[in-house]
């Protein structure tokens, strides 16, 4: 199963806690990164699948 989430309000100052702060709290929730994207200046766009740690389904 995948789950898209929309960051925003990213700054240069903040972009990389507020990444690394939902990644943490998706895989506590049993999902892993798949892919990241920007969208403008202060979104970007996490696709999260849930799933085995290291498993390729």
């Amino acid at each position: 199963m995948y789950k898209t989430v929309l960051l925003e309000g990213i700054t240069d100052e903040n972009a990389e806690e507020l990444i690394n702060e939902k990644i943490m709290e998706m895989e506590k929730a049993g999902y892993q990164i798949r892919t990241m994207s920007f969208k403008g200046e202060d979104k970007a766009v996490l696709v999260f699948k849930k799933g085995l740690k290291g498993s390729l389904l």
